[in-house]
């Protein structure tokens, strides 16, 4: 069971342009696409001739195995579609609507970006300020680099903090989700999950700035430094700096891992067969990726971020501000990446972990901005395949 996060960082990302493909969808729908029950579901927020390519584009999804999907195509300002196909509970046979909430995962590392550019906006924090200037709790210090990494490497993936999930070698994923004391609903606490970082059971991946990798260990320790210079949990920072202002009445941060209500389950594929995980809790991610949320607020929050709404120009050039990564297509800012496809560079985030993946991304030149969200992990492709014949149905 791999319920990794972040392919983003992992994947080569190898992207078609699939222009030829969307002219030549029919509006059939295979009977495997009704093989849990799912009928493709649409609702268009604004209707045009070809919404129907895209219906038909989700309803063909749905034959790779996809149980829900849920897809929103915003451009220069005016929402072009809005949909839905499949269901969101294979065992209760549920249709997904467009209004349904998914776990999004790493997307909510752009909003725990946003709120440390915004306290560096107000004089509070800076980005040379070094981990252990603002957290000197023992499971921090025991961490090495924390002394040298600032607040900007542990933003962009330079610090070489270890990932406590690690793919390759850490135990977290035994310990949380695949060995026989695994407990999927435990609450994970942050000394819980920084004791993987611990210099006694992994040493950094190198020193401070020589280098990306990433981490998810870095947007734990932003939520604490959040935590500690305000004075406030990171739940009630996000709700009042972005969540209230923006309008996100649909998004959620799961304090304590607990789910509100109307969030679609979501399925592993282990062994061929779709697996309902949706039990997992989500504090083994806190500020690094457990919030939940809808395509519209995510349409929403992309338009804030991408035009500086919630940060002066300063923070707004440094957030996107890029480095390179281990794959020459994908360049990493704060909380962001860009991934040059056929379709052009497209900036945003994505998230995938068990039972979900969720991508929002935008291409700044032609104002189009897609968001996806799948009930389904691991990700062959799809969801981004999908990704890109929606940016490729709003650019022809």
């Amino acid at each position: 069971m791999n319920v990794s996060d972040d392919r983003a960082s992992r994947n080569s990302k190898v992207s078609l342009d699939r222009r030829v493909l969307l002219m030549a969808l029919t509006s059939a729908v295979t009977a495997s696409a009704l093989a849990v029950g799912a009928q493709p579901a649409a609702a268009h927020s604004a209707a045009t001739p070809s919404a129907a390519m895209l219906d038909q584009m989700l309803a063909a999804a749905l034959t790779q195995g996809m149980p829900g999907i849920a897809l929103a195509v915003e451009q220069r300002g005016n929402v072009i579609y809005s949909g839905a196909a499949g269901v969101a509970s294979i065992e209760e046979n549920t249709a997904l609507k467009p209004t349904d909430r998914f776990r999004i995962y790493s997307i909510t590392k752009t909003f725990t970006a946003t709120i440390v550019y915004q306290l560096v906006d107000e004089g509070i924090l800076t980005l040379d300020d070094t981990v252990a200037r603002w957290l000197d709790e023992p499971e921090v210090a025991r961490i090495p680099n924390v002394e040298h990494a600032t607040i900007r490497q542990v933003l962009n993936h330079t610090s070489w903090i270890y990932d406590f999930a690690d793919d390759d070698d850490s135990p977290f994923w035994d310990d949380a989700f695949l060995g026989p004391e695994a407990d999927w609903t435990k609450v994970w606490t942050l000394p819980e999950l920084l004791a993987y970082a611990d210099l006694a059971n992994h040493a950094p991946y190198f020193a401070p700035g020589e280098g990306f990798h990433y981490s998810n260990t870095n947007y734990l320790l932003l939520g604490m430094i959040i935590e500690k210079a305000t004075g406030r949990e990171f739940g009630g920072e996000l709700q009042s700096r972005i969540l209230t202002p923006l309008g996100l009445n649909d998004t959620f941060f799961a304090t304590g891992g607990t789910m509100p209500e109307g969030v679609v389950d979501g399925y592993q594929l282990l062994d061929d067969q779709l697996v309902n995980v949706s039990e997992i809790n989500l504090s083994w991610v806190w500020a690094a990726g457990n919030l939940v949320s809808t395509t519209a607020d995510l349409l929403r929050f992309a338009s804030a971020t991408i035009s500086g709404e919630l940060l002066s120009p300063e923070s707004f050039k440094e957030m996107f501000t890029f480095v390179p990564s281990e794959n020459p297509n994908l360049q990493f800012g704060s909380g962001l990446y860009l991934d040059v496809t056929p379709n052009g560079t497209l900036i945003g985030m994505d998230g995938g972990s068990a039972g979900f993946n969720a991508n929002m991304m935008w291409l700044r030149e032609e104002e189009v901005t897609v968001v996806v969200l799948v009930n389904r992990a691991p990700d062959d492709g799809s969801s981004e395949a999908l990704r890109d014949d929606a940016f490729a149905w709003a650019l022809t």
